[in-house]
């Protein structure tokens, strides 16, 4: 229940129900309260839900750890050189790396302060500080780091386990399913992350852990076969279903493409990619073609498995509320990388947004959403959706929602804040290089424009900055380098300060130079040529 429209969101307390017994402030990010078996729901109704998931842009800070695991017993201390320029790969963005490490290892890791303005880049000191076994391992790691290797990874790899790096998400997908029966079968354990499992034997046989990657592979063979399928959709449709979000989003996981394709029949949705992934879209597209929605939230595998049964059961009630909130049913199963959603179209949009919203209570290390201006979608997928695919290749799931311009993000903490962290430079960097204005009216538009498009060529010219008007719907988008929208920001907002918010004859004819009835070309005043 929430106390208000606005602020904090109280819940009752009602022991053994499931029902968070304290306060969350929406939109800053934190909660607090007595976290017991029978705490974990989220706070529904009123402003929305307690939790780290409101407000802002959504790339702030979740804190962070700091120091390694106590150690009981006698403690060592070795020191390493490294060279300055490396350090920073040790402590990760943000100090994950170290944190990590530091969990992992039971040592303390101590690097040196920061080297000082002027000083000459050379080797620095780390000490490692732990018992003897655990400091060797923590070396190993750190030389792992070094190379560029995930911590986990490599202290895996000392463990002795069998490693499957650059999974799929929809082979992960299916390996989560079948991850059971590969362990009865083989007789190993399976840890799967966001792109790549870890194989250990039970008894410590190697070739076991080789065999059972072998397994892996034949049972992934089918799903990982590229083949093509047309789909039929409505003409009237057909818009609608190719741009539909969860369809976008399979594309961008998976390599998948989707194009609009004629055939006898009529017209259709051409899909290439993974024989399993079109098998998604298909059904997809059938939902759509029936007036029903369809969307995915993707989970880091055994995300959910990990879960106490009493945070299970308690996740579970919230999922119950969700559904009877929104009427879209909602499914996840213990062991998939994904919750799946249906309903219609409206339905499947907020039990979306309210799910994630939900997984980002319970897991708050392991998961997080970027809300985005929209304007920047574009610029954060990059050129070809080159900038998205380097942020799924970082051992988390990341999924843009170009739609409703959120970023999902879940794996372990420190690929969480590794791609959090590149989300937050590259929108700093897209301030400073893009403006984004919305006018009042046409009028403003061709004002910009000029006649036949002279004002705004000579705005491009003398600016260096790219400038796109949309007519339409009255916006003006700027880009360039950051001196350059900076001075095309200052022209554009003189013109349209002088054409005001009319059409008729004077549109188009403002001068940014002396804010005359006439364009830059023509002032006396000499103006910028035409």
């Amino acid at each position: 229940l929430c106390s208000g429209a606005d602020a904090f969101c109280t819940s009752l307390v009602m022991k053994g129900t499931g029902v968070y017994a304290g306060k969350g402030k929406v939109g800053n990010g934190t909660k607090s309260g007595s976290h017991g078996s029978s705490a974990a729901s989220y706070c529904a109704g009123g402003a929305g839900y307690s939790g780290k998931c409101g407000g802002g842009r959504g790339f702030g800070g979740k804190g962070g750890g700091g120091g390694g695991k106590s150690v009981m017993g006698p403690k060592d201390e070795e020191v390493i050189e490294v060279d300055d320029r490396d350090i920073g790969r040790i402590i990760g963005k943000g100090g994950g790396t170290i944190r990590e490490l530091q969990d992992l290892t039971g040592c303390r890791i101590i690097t040196p302060e920061r080297r000082a303005d002027g000083e000459e880049p050379g080797l620095r000191v780390v000490r490692i500080q732990g018992p003897r076994d655990a400091i060797v391992r923590c070396k190993e790691a750190i030389n792992g780091v070094l190379m560029g290797d995930d911590p986990r990874d490599v202290i895996a790899e000392i463990d002795g386990a069998v490693l499957m790096k650059n999974i799929d998400p929809m082979s992960m997908g299916h390996l989560a399913k079948i991850k059971g029966q590969i362990e009865q079968d083989q007789g190993v354990a399976l840890d799967l992350d966001a792109r790549s499992v870890r194989i250990w034997a039970k008894d410590g046989n190697r070739e076991k852990s080789i065999a059972a990657r072998e397994a892996i592979e034949e049972a992934m063979e089918d799903i990982t076969t590229v083949d093509t399928l047309t789909v039929p959709v409505p003409g009237h449709l057909v818009n609608q279903v190719i741009n539909d979000s969860a369809l976008r989003q399979l594309q961008d996981q998976t390599g998948l493409t989707a194009n609009v394709a004629k055939t006898d029949e009529g017209t259709g949705i051409r899909l290439t990619g993974l024989s399993g992934a079109i098998q998604e879209a298909k059904a997809i597209i059938e939902r759509r073609n029936q007036g029903e929605g369809a969307a995915f939230v993707p989970l880091m595998p055994g995300l959910v498995s990990r879960m106490t049964p009493n945070n299970f059961a308690d996740l579970q009630r919230d999922l119950a509320f969700l559904m009877q909130k929104t009427g879209a049913h909602v499914e996840i199963i213990e062991g998939s990388n994904r919750a799946n959603i249906q309903g219609g179209p409206e339905q499947v949009r907020e039990a979306k947004a309210e799910l994630i919203q939900v997984l980002c209570y319970h897991f708050p290390r392991e998961c997080d959403v970027v809300n985005l201006p929209p304007e920047s979608v574009d610029w954060i997928a990059g050129e070809d959706d080159r900038e998205l695919m380097r942020l799924q290749s970082q051992g988390a799931v990341a999924a843009l929602d170009r739609a409703a311009a959120t970023m999902w993000i879940c794996g372990n903490q420190r690929s969480v804040e590794m791609i959090r962290n590149r989300i937050r430079n590259s929108l700093q960097r897209w301030d400073r290089e893009h403006f984004f204005l919305k006018l009042a009216s046409q009028g403003q538009c061709f004002a910009i424009i000029g006649r036949g498009g002279a004002s705004i060529r000579e705005l491009q010219s003398s600016t260096g900055a790219r400038i796109d008007v949309d007519t339409n719907h009255c916006t003006v988008m700027i880009a360039g380098k950051e001196e350059s929208v900076r001075e095309a920001k200052r022209r554009v907002l003189e013109i349209t300060s002088g054409a005001g918010g009319g059409k008729g004859d004077s549109a188009g004819r403002s001068c940014y130079s002396c804010g005359g009835d006439h364009l830059a070309r023509d002032c006396p005043r000499g103006g910028a040529g035409g």
